[in-house]
């Protein structure tokens, strides 16, 4: 992870409270992180802090646009996003402290939260599992060398009009009767 010093909250200055803060993402964000899928976006994240004596607790409101690669043809799609996340920073020094993916343990040595790695998951949990362009966008080149050489199954069970039975590859016949047998 590259130097991302903005994304650095020094808490221990701040007084007890609400803190707001902004971040705009863009594509040096996505560069700092190497193994991240996306690599482009627009997006902005406001960040209000909640500041107690025992915790403090972060809520994400992201908005903005990535570029993410299609799974057809490779290209560029763009896709929106906006979505809220809730983050707990609870002090404790004890470190067997039962904590669900909501809550994050903070030492009381401890004097700042990085919240850069925390964005790009939140970002990551909004992106879809499956990225394709609107219908007939593709790279047209791409996806007709990749229906070239796509593999189809033709379907050699056909449905019979007397009995409603499906028929069955006649190689199989073999194996049908020792399955019958039993």
């Amino acid at each position: 992870m590259k130097d991302l010093t903005e994304y650095i909250i020094p808490f221990s200055g701040l007084k007890i409270g609400n803190h707001n803060f902004t971040f705009k993402i863009q594509k040096t964000f996505f560069d700092a992180f190497e193994y991240s899928e996306i690599k482009n976006g627009e997006l902005t994240v406001e960040l209000l802090l909640e500041k107690s004596e025992t915790m403090m607790v972060a809520y994400f409101d992201i908005k903005g646009d990535v570029t993410l690669e299609c799974d057809t043809c490779l290209g560029d799609v763009i896709k929106p996003i906006t979505k809220q996340y809730r983050q707990i920073y609870k002090f404790t020094d004890d470190e067997d402290l039962n904590l669900t993916d909501e809550m994050t343990h903070v030492s009381f040595r401890e004097f700042e939260i990085n919240v850069a790695p925390l964005i790009l998951e939140f970002i990551n949990l909004c992106k879809p599992n499956k990225v394709n362009h609107q219908e007939g966008e593709c790279n047209e080149a791409f996806t007709e060398v990749l229906n070239k050489y796509l593999l189809v199954e033709e379907k050699t069970e056909s449905k019979s009009n007397e009995n409603n039975e499906i028929e069955i590859d006649p190689r199989w016949n073999a194996l049908n009767k020792l399955k019958n047998k039993q």
